[in-house]
């Protein structure tokens, strides 16, 4: 069965100091020992298979989201309703059970404070050595020292870089009703040379600096479009006014890291339509 999970990923901008902590496991050693897998609240954990994943599954899926596509799976909190919202899931533990080519590999997921986003790989064979650790080994969570400052010199590149290569249009039809529902129709077409992710967290939609609810319906079901791949869907807004909605989605290009923000002013309260990219 081929995984078809959706996952809801991170809310945050990512900063451009955050520490990516690669992690190798071994196939040997997961099907007898669960591997910890960390996650913070904000952010995405990645795992790198050496296969295709076929399935993977939690017992507790109100506190972990599972998105995946080829060998790649990107884990975030779940989201869990307040009075003043759905807010992530900021503390907890459960299981990751995950089909590989032909193997049943075991995880143990810890959700927990940290300010970066950390990326696991997962080999078939232990051909060189690693940083595998069972769940009753886990080492400290890491330490960050302070790095000297550096000399001054020019920017070159602003902190939330331009979209890589990646066409993005909007369609915006008008509120109906006293609800004031209103559908933005968008496509997404990944024109670089390397897999682009754009989680459900990552986007926002604000009026006049304040969150508004929306639910989101894409085809195909994923969050990572890989070179050439395209994407469409709606995201269907309640509670807006007539007049200004802000829609922000960031984006993460995997490979380089490197993060970028798509973002939007539409009126919705007229049908309008936006095209961008390059």
């Amino acid at each position: 069965m081929r995984l078809r999970a959706v996952l809801l990923a991170l809310t945050m901008v990512l900063p451009a100091q955050a520490q990516v902590v690669l992690k190798t496991y071994y196939a040997e050693d997961l099907v007898k020992t669960p591997g910890l897998i960390e996650v913070s609240p904000g952010f995405t954990t990645v795992i790198d298979f050496w296969d295709t994943v076929d399935a993977a599954f939690s017992a507790r899926r109100e506190l972990l989201r599972l998105e995946g596509g080829g060998s790649r799976l990107l884990l975030s909190t779940g989201m869990m309703g307040t009075q003043a919202g759905a807010v992530p899931v900021k503390s907890g533990m459960t299981d990751l059970v995950v089909e590989v080519g032909g193997r049943t590999l075991l995880f143990t997921v810890r959700i927990g404070a940290g300010e970066y986003p950390r990326r696991y790989q997962i080999l078939l064979k232990r051909t060189q050595g690693g940083t595998y650790a069972p769940l009753s080994q886990v080492p400290p969570a890491p330490t960050v020292s302070p790095a000297p400052a550096p000399a001054l010199r020019p920017q070159t590149e602003p902190p939330t870089a331009q979209p890589p290569a990646v066409h993005f249009t909007t369609t915006v039809e008008a509120p109906s009703g006293e609800e004031g529902k209103v559908s933005v129709f968008f496509t997404l077409e990944n024109r670089g040379s390397h897999p682009v992710s754009f989680a459900i967290n990552d986007l926002q939609v604000l009026q006049e600096g304040k969150p508004l609810r929306f639910e989101m319906r894409r085809d195909p079901l994923k969050a990572v479009l890989n070179p050439g791949e395209g994407q469409s869907g709606v995201i269907v807004v309640h509670g807006a006014r007539p007049g200004e909605i802000l829609l922000r989605w960031r984006g993460v290009e995997l490979g380089p890291g490197r993060s970028f923000l798509l973002e939007r002013r539409l009126l919705g309260k007229t049908i309008e339509v936006q095209t961008e990219g390059r």
